[in-house]
């Protein structure tokens, strides 16, 4: 198969924890006691997270729709009166038969509660090990398939629907150049397609061979020179839609292979970095993620009448850097970006920017110069001292660090947690996952030793899958000790910030020294 073996070195670690022993997957473990020989991992030490000193700003969010709709969805307290769901009482409920009206079980909300609490927070164990860097980690719409795209140059598919994993298929892409950058199924999810620094966008079936493989050519385009940093398979699955360089947004067509262009700026010099439909039901609207932090919306009706720059829908204007990665809530109005000035933005779609602060965004980019794939992250960029003229988000999460790729974020699954997380990826080799109502970090899962370029979560059970560019596969899923110890940190940091009670402060203002 070509990843059954693994050499074992000084950058590989926790591969003796007792946790990866006796897996039958891609890694084999093993001493030699005969000539005594020891072999100790190099000890790691994460980096640590950036400090945030403000507290997330929820005025504007909490009165959202969104932020109502998650609430009830996750069968929290929407009014003074109401009484906090409990578990127990609940309990008892069904077995004397009054629980949910009309029902012998639980609600779907109060399913969700109960799931929600129970989000994973540990590494579980290493999946494989690869022979290079990690970039794409993706399950298709049921969770039955896995695909994981590296840079050695393939794609490999594996079974998700027991937690098993094991090895489906394994694909040789075609002109990879640098490497494979993103990929995406078919709504059936009998295809898939993926992209690379080339030309070209590539379809396979699912269970076919590397003879399989049909592709699209952009031949639109007046740059020698195109790399495809995002694509999409529309909801009807008859087009990909792709993120490329020189400001253009691609649109295939499966059947005749024809490409449209949707040209974002008028001179080729802004990359797009990311696409999205906007909702999982509509195959017209998409939204753009440039490298000048704008966001904007086109509908492919009518995007391709002009010729030299196609006109938007919308646009949306907040992030002081490129965008990384779109996620859409897929209700049609609200989408999430990720981005490289180190924070994550929700937008609700009917609240456009106004254009007049366009140039304004333009300088503030201009006035930090770095570049994010080998350069330290600006400090202003933690915390910044007020928010872009224009910003029209409702919510901004800040905590995690975006370096070296696009690194993507996205919502938890609707049925299984009501979309009441956004997790992503994070430079220091950490999955971070925020609690969308609170703006805090509510799990930092430690286990890689480099970035994170993505993840997904199964749509059905409590899991995260993360690839890494330490060119490890990780399962990370819920770890009961863990939460005890993170509550008993909690707790014990906030009896030590508790005030003292008046007389213990009288009492220790009248001790005098020895």
């Amino acid at each position: 198969m070509g990843n059954s073996f693994g050499f074992l070195s000084d950058d590989d670690d926790d591969l003796w924890d007792d946790q990866d022993y006796g897996m039958g997957y891609n890694v084999i473990n093993f001493t030699v006691n005969a000539m005594d020989v020891q072999l100790r991992p190099q000890d790691y030490q994460p980096i640590n997270l950036p400090v945030i000193r403000e507290k997330p700003n929820l005025d504007k969010f909490q009165s959202t729709d969104m932020y109502k709709q998650i609430k009830s969805r996750s069968s929290l307290v929407n009014k003074a009166t109401e009484q906090r769901w409990n578990l127990m009482q609940a309990l008892q409920q069904r077995e004397n038969g009054i629980a949910s009206p009309g029902s012998e079980s639980f609600s779907p909300n109060q399913q969700r509660y109960f799931a929600n609490l129970y989000i994973p927070n540990q590494k579980a164990m290493r999946l494989m090990s690869l022979d290079a860097k990690v970039f794409v980690t993706k399950f298709n719409k049921s969770g039955s398939k896995l695909l994981t795209a590296c840079q050695d140059g393939f794609v490999r598919i594996y079974d998700g629907s027991k937690g098993t994993y094991h090895l489906l298929n394994r694909i040789n892409a075609r002109d990879v150049q640098w490497s494979i950058t993103d990929a995406d199924f078919s709504p059936n999810g009998q295809h898939f397609a993926y992209s690379t620094w080339s030309r070209s966008f590539y379809i396979m079936p699912v269970n076919g061979s590397d003879d399989d493989c049909q592709w699209i050519d952009v031949n639109e385009t007046s740059s020698s020179r195109v790399a495809i940093f995002s694509l999409r398979f529309s909801p009807t699955g008859d087009k990909i839609i792709g993120g490329s360089n020189n400001a253009t947004v691609i649109v295939g067509d499966v059947a005749t292979r024809a490409t449209e262009i949707i040209r974002t700026h008028r001179t080729p010099i802004t990359d797009v970095n990311a696409v999205s439909y906007v909702h999982d039901k509509d195959p017209n609207m998409i939204i753009a993620g440039c490298d000048d932090g704008l966001l904007k919306v086109y509908d492919l009706r009518t995007s391709f009448r002009a010729r030299n720059l196609s006109k938007s829908v919308m646009s949306f204007i907040g992030h002081y850097d490129g965008i990384t990665y779109i996620d859409s809530r897929n209700d049609g109005y609200h989408v999430l970006t990720n981005s490289k000035d180190q924070s994550i933005k929700i937008w609700d779609l009917r609240q456009p920017s106004n254009l007049r602060n366009r140039g304004c965004a333009r300088q503030a980019q201009l006035s930090t110069k770095w570049d994010y794939r080998w350069d330290r992250v600006p400090r202003e960029f933690y915390n910044p001292h007020k928010a872009l003229d224009g910003d029209s988000s409702i919510m901004t999460y800040r905590g995690h660090r975006v370096s070296k790729t696009l690194l993507r974020a996205k919502f938890s699954p609707l049925e299984q947690t009501g979309q009441r997380f956004i997790y992503t990826g994070c430079a220091t080799g950490r999955i971070i996952v925020y609690d969308v109502l609170t703006g805090r970090i509510r799990e930092a899962i430690e286990g890689h030793r480099n970035v994170i370029r993505d993840l997904d979560w199964h749509p059905v059970r409590s899991e995260i899958v993360s690839s890494s560019w330490d060119s490890h596969v990780h399962l990370n899923n819920y770890n009961r000790n863990m939460a005890t110890q993170c509550l008993k940190r909690r707790r014990s940091s906030a009896q030590d910030n508790r005030p003292l009670r008046r007389s213990r402060r009288l009492a220790n203002r009248n001790l005098t020294p020895d």
